[in-house]
């Protein structure tokens, strides 16, 4: 041991006085045979534990050296100290630590404390630096000091190491358990998007920052590091103000440019480069970039296909951006549809006599709705049923029923923006585009604003979140025009569901206020109803209790506050009013 130890001060001391240029060595370990540890981001294999336990230390004693330390011979070390180095270590980068909100804002989401820690309550995590930002805990999540990419050498081009660690920490921990908070709840569904974003980052660099350039514009969102992203003929990428988004989408067009340039066949790993671009433009709203994107990789998809890791993301894009633009989906779905299995469906079935049973009836008293908007909206109920059946269920729901849920929601609002193009009950405008009666329009975008927060969640800030909330007001102003005042309960019952949708979409938006005012004119005789009395109404339309009983009973109490407090003030005047009458007559 002590021969060992003096030989190793024999290497420190010649490594100290040693002139020579020191040449920059790379330790590269193969996994390909165990793609498993990548994605559990464990390496089994001994030998290959001891190479990189070797690369590391040999890099700290040069650091060490270099700065005039040395090291104690063996393994004594106090944990302070080495909790202390690592900390220290982990904050090398060409950017500085960024400290994060502790909490961030999630417009029109309700955080329930489960009596058990699962993979959908939020928490404060603290990283490698000591700062504190949030995240969706997640039962598989790496330790607080884990590092993606410890070596450096993945190709994540010129992005500084700390962005590019903190877009990733980001990604898994906040945007995909929120974006897609249904699967979360299933480690395979989890894992399997968390290895298609490190498979990516390996094998394209094109794809990685496409992909990271959609996280940094999702981060920027989320902490309102951006201007208002309302449909506009402004670049929205100016709006953005976080360094991060900037400097990764400029990287992203670089590399994907880089890569048609090579003037190589188009493959899969091209459509997968331009998705990153497409998913992009669709968060902060550049519907037409995105669009031209969409139309590009179609003709590419017809002839080399896509990747099983495309067709997890490209579908939802597809349709979301339609949504945003309520136009007809440029891509057609990429699959044969079929019914939900016949256990599914008896397991996501509600109790008779319930009121989710009640779900849709509603509909049916709305005789001015065309034929294909009420056969749509029976899919949606089972779309709601889904959802709740997840909710409820601590387990969520299995592999098999998460990939119904995903395929059924996408069919639903695919249906929605694709419907009026195909039928024959609506005439046409002069742009060809589809003249949509006022109440089939509410009724519309209310089960179009009702898919945005499940099963997949999108912020009302985003630019597919602001340009939905323009078409509804827009729509509700269409509605007030065309009525007057003169309506059926059927349609002003409808019409209030309607009004609960559009509030929570526009929450903490500058419509929420027009929508919120006017759910208060519209409540007549509701006002004296307790909330139970008002969801059993609700519960004749689409909804999902679980997840929408917590935010519309808030709205329900708003209303009856504001309503109050209206009903005070024009009390006040009346009497102020007796006053001054009595005082002239004196």
């Amino acid at each position: 041991m002590r021969n060992a130890q003096e030989t190793d001060s024999a290497k420190d001391s010649n490594l100290a006085s040693s002139s020579a240029p020191e040449t920059t060595k790379f330790t590269f370990v193969d996994q390909t045979p165990h793609p498993s540890a990548l994605i559990h981001r464990r390496i089994s294999d001994q030998q290959q534990r001891h190479v990189i336990r070797s690369h590391v230390m040999q890099r700290v004693r040069h650091k060490e050296l270099a700065q005039g330390n040395k090291r104690t011979p063996g393994r004594v070390t106090s944990r302070r100290s080495s909790s202390g180095k690592s900390q220290n270590g982990s904050n090398e980068s060409g950017s500085p630590v960024k400290i994060e909100p502790v909490t961030p804002t999630i417009p029109g989401v309700v955080r329930i404390q489960p009596k058990q820690q699962n993979s959908t309550a939020i928490s404060k995590r603290t990283s490698a630096t000591g700062r504190f930002h949030p995240g969706i805990s997640l039962s598989l999540a790496p330790s607080s000091n884990h590092e993606f990419d410890p070596f450096h050498t993945l190709p994540s081009s010129n992005v500084p190491h700390q962005s590019s660690e903190s877009l990733l920490g980001y990604c898994f921990d906040v945007m995909l358990p929120l974006t897609f908070a249904v699967e979360y709840k299933q480690p395979s569904e989890r894992l399997a998007r968390q290895a298609m974003v490190l498979h990516s980052k390996i094998n394209s660099p094109a794809t990685f920052l496409g992909f990271m350039a959609t996280v940094a514009a999702h981060r920027a969102i989320l902490y309102s590091r951006h201007g208002d992203l309302r449909p506009s003929a402004q670049n929205h990428d100016d709006l953005i103000t976080d360094p991060d988004y900037k400097r990764v989408k400029h990287e992203a067009i670089v590399a994907v440019r880089k890569s048609i340039d090579r003037q190589e066949p188009p493959s899969q790993y091209t459509v997968d480069a331009c998705f990153g671009l497409i998913g992009t433009a669709a968060v902060v709203g550049n519907f037409e970039e995105a669009t031209i994107h969409l139309r590009g990789i179609a003709d590419i998809m017809s002839r080399v296909g896509a990747s099983p890791e495309s067709m997890l993301w490209l579908p939802i894009t597809n349709v979301k951006i339609s949504v945003a633009m309520l136009s007809r989906p440029i891509l057609p779905l990429p699959w044969q549809r079929e019914r939900i299995p016949i256990d599914i469906r008896q397991r996501i079935a509600p109790e008779p006599g319930s009121e989710m049973a009640s779900m849709g009836l509603k509909f049916q008293q709305l005789e001015e709705l065309s034929d294909s908007l009420q056969n749509l909206l029976i899919n949606g109920q089972d779309v709601c049923n889904l959802c709740q059946v997840n909710a409820a269920d601590a387990r969520g729901l299995s592999p098999r029923e998460n990939a119904v849920l995903r395929q059924k929601a996408t069919e639903f609002e695919f249906d929605l923006v694709a419907y009026p193009y195909e039928t024959l009950a609506f005439s046409y405008d002069r742009n060809g585009e589809p003249m949509i009666p006022p109440l089939e329009r509410i009724v519309r975008l209310a089960a179009l604003g009702l898919m945005q927060f499940a099963p997949h969640m999108v912020i009302p800030s985003t630019g597919i979140g602001r340009a939905l909330t323009q078409h509804q007001k827009r729509a509700t102003e269409a509605w007030l025009y065309a009525k007057q005042g003169q309506c059926g309960v059927a349609e002003l019952s409808a019409f209030m569901w309607s009004l609960f949708v559009f509030v929570q979409r526009a929450n903490k938006q500058p419509e929420e206020e027009y929508f919120m005012n006017l759910l208060v004119q519209m409540s007549g005789d509701l006002l004296s109803l307790p909330w139970p009395e008002v969801e059993k109404i609700l519960n004749g339309y689409l909804y999902i209790p679980m997840l929408q009983a917590a935010v519309w009973q808030s709205i329900w109490l708003e209303v009856i506050a504001r309503s109050e407090a209206i009903e005070s003030s024009v009390l006040n005047i009346d009497r102020r009013g007796e006053i001054q009458q009595r005082f002239h007559q004196v």
